[in-house]
């Protein structure tokens, strides 16, 4: 095993760490924020603009989710040319970007509880849990990228 592999290797499961602290601590802590009552619930009702923010919101966790499905899939098509050198930043840089627009899903959460809290609060929480599951689901993990990265040591390509 190369140490060009190993170091690849080691970045998923780095990355992988990275992410998740991302993905589940904050939603932990605007959950925790919102429950200790630090955060107050917003009084508007869930009606006209505050009701079409709402569709913006899922509109775009929506967005953000088909758009790392496509970028995960034209990178793991990819991968196998990427120099061994290069592997372990093209990881962290994907894995990283995957989380960051999955953590924006706990943010409009957030947002959506400040503005109609007290009236939406199971829609607000739902914006705020999507964020590890959906990196739970769509970032690719080690058995992709080592898929992904063509044939092993001593396999015919």
């Amino acid at each position: 095993m190369s140490a060009a592999f190993a170091s690849w290797e080691a970045a998923v499961g780095r990355a992988r760490l990275v992410g998740l602290v991302l993905c589940l601590g904050t939603p932990v802590l605007i959950g925790a924020l919102i429950l200790a009552g630090v955060v107050p619930p917003g009084g508007e009702r869930p009606e006209g603009t505050y009701l079409q923010l709402g569709h913006i919101f899922t509109g775009l966790v929506f967005l953000s989710a088909a758009w790392v499905l496509w970028r995960k899939g034209t990178v793991l098509k990819a991968f196998h040319r990427v120099p061994e050198a290069h592997r372990a930043g093209v990881i962290l840089r994907e894995t990283l970007l995957y989380a960051a627009l999955f953590e924006l899903s706990s943010l409009y959460g957030l947002v959506y509880w400040l503005l109609v809290g007290q009236h939406a609060a199971r829609h607000a929480f739902g914006y705020i849990i999507l964020s590890p599951l959906l990196f739970l689901a769509f970032v690719p993990r080690r058995r992709h990228w080592l898929a992904a990265s063509g044939p092993g040591p001593g396999e015919a390509s």
